[in-house]
């Protein structure tokens, strides 16, 4: 079973592979656009998003109305779309998402520091101030 840890991996898995799964030809590859691939299929363009898990979908909040198939890892929840759930790779992914709470002061600190240009979001602020109380320790 091979690892695939981020969604720039999955891209590059699909690039060599995407006949596996029943596409024809790449019409246009990954651009950082939506969707990420158009592609041939049985003779028709095909609109396909790739998510290393069927959530994310939801979660960059991509309008199901603009891609003809979802292409995955992990089908960790049904979309109202047609997904195609790729075997022989399981996602196993460099970070982990956590949430936390925190007092308004706070996430108006975090706001002002991101805004200053230093970090490039919240996550990359608490990221950096742990790794600093890590060195005291």
């Amino acid at each position: 079973m091979k690892i695939i840890r981020s969604e720039f991996e999955f891209s590059k898995w699909f690039k060599k592979n995407f006949r596996k799964l029943g596409y024809d030809k790449i019409i246009r590859g990954d651009k950082g656009k939506f969707p990420d691939y158009i592609m041939l299929k049985k003779g028709k363009e095909t609109r396909v998003e790739l998510e290393t898990l069927s959530s994310h979908f939801i979660l960059h909040k991509h309008d199901p109305k603009k891609i003809d198939e979802v292409v995955c890892i992990e089908e960790d929840i049904k979309l109202n779309v047609p997904v195609i759930k790729v075997k022989g790779l399981k996602y196993k992914s460099r970070i982990v998402r956590i949430s936390f709470t925190v007092d308004q002061e706070t996430k108006n600190l975090l706001e002002v520091l991101v805004k200053k240009g230093n970090y490039r979001n919240k996550s990359h602020v608490i990221e950096n101030a742990i790794k600093q109380m890590k060195e005291k320790i």
